[in-house]
């Protein structure tokens, strides 16, 4: 369990002026702990000061969490780290703190991983420190013998630390804005409208999107938060067979917004615990399923106002995250202990 005292300081290692996903979670976590009364802090990595402008994104001041650029190295204070920055663990920087990795994405940190290795073996002397196994690569075995605590956030990545053998303390996932949070009926708004992330869908929908030339498609990209709520409050479906490495934002999103969701099975969304949609809904990006699936699309188009309900679970689940993301930043880093 991690060492909290009441003079400790609780970083957050986080890219500066980056909007996506986990930027987002980092700070929501960063707002909770100050609530509870933790002193907190983003520590803002790959800062250019030059620019002379904020290393907060505009999209997350909103979260109030005051911001660094150093760490005060010693024993009473935590640095938590998202699973890209686990090759900074054993910076000598770090070398004091309690340090915690939050596997956001399992596939990111294999991405991380690779590169380190990498980068390290171009570096002089590389067959001497690994046979001394001085080296810096955040390698599972690496990570699993060293004193280092691991908050998992999906399914996806508590299944690989415990199939790798690291011990969890505990997982955290965060929350969706509250403006997907409508509590208006819309019903009424919908449109034959099909919507899906253009970044991250791939080939094989694009092979649904040409084959079915009668449908309505949109793809959101380069939007606003708004501009991507009132898009997912105006369709009935939403469509994801990209890659998810780990809980993805806009499926949930969606659902909130009452669009039926059918969706692919790679990455967390294989799993049922980060995926919690009927079978009907749920395929393989095959070949042999195209037609099942735009079956299915168009049986969401047509009988909309039944097929949503086979989302009310799901729909309830995401509802209550916030609540939930609460209750385990609370349990995991409440607890004084003297140091």
């Amino acid at each position: 369990m991690i060492a909290v005292a009441d003079n400790t300081t609780i970083y957050l290692l986080c890219p500066a002026n980056l909007s996506t996903g986990g930027p987002e979670e980092l700070h929501q976590l960063g707002a909770q702990l100050n609530s509870i009364g933790r002193k907190v802090f983003m520590c803002y990595d790959n800062y250019d000061k030059e620019k002379n402008t904020s290393p907060v994104h505009d999209s997350y001041k909103k979260y109030n969490v005051p911001f660094c650029f150093e760490v005060e190295n010693n024993k009473n204070n935590i640095v938590i780290f998202p699973e890209t920055y686990s090759h900074k663990v054993w910076d000598k920087e770090f070398s004091k703190t309690q340090k915690v990795i939050w596997w956001m994405s399992v596939v990111f940190y294999l991405k991380t991983l690779e590169n380190t290795k990498k980068r390290f073996e171009k570096k002089k002397f590389y067959s001497i420190k690994k046979y001394f196994k001085n080296y810096p690569v955040p390698t599972v075995k690496k990570l699993r013998d060293s004193a280092i605590n691991h908050i998992a956030h999906s399914y996806f990545s508590l299944d690989f630390l415990r199939k790798n053998n690291i011990k969890v303390i505990g997982q955290i996932s965060g929350y969706m804005d509250e403006i997907f949070h409508d509590d208006k009926d819309l019903k009424s708004r919908k449109e034959n409208l099909i919507i899906y992330n253009a970044l991250k869908n791939g080939e094989f929908l694009n092979k649904i999107i040409k084959l079915t030339p009668h449908l309505n498609w949109l793809g959101l990209q380069g939007m606003t938060l708004q501009e991507i709520a009132d898009w997912m409050a105006r369709a009935k479906v939403y469509i994801d067979f990209g890659f998810h490495p780990g809980r993805e934002k806009m499926p949930r999103e969606a659902c909130l917004l009452d669009c039926c969701l059918i969706s692919g099975k790679q990455g967390s969304a294989q799993f049922k615990e980060d995926m919690p949609i009927p079978d009907e809904y749920h395929f393989v990006d095959s070949e042999q399923n195209i037609p099942a699936i735009i079956s299915k699309i168009e049986d969401c188009l047509e009988h909309f106002e039944d097929k949503i309900k086979d989302f009310e679970h799901y729909k309830n689940l995401i509802s209550n995250e916030k609540k939930l993301f609460e209750e385990s930043v609370n349990s995991i880093f409440k607890t004084n202990i003297n140091l």
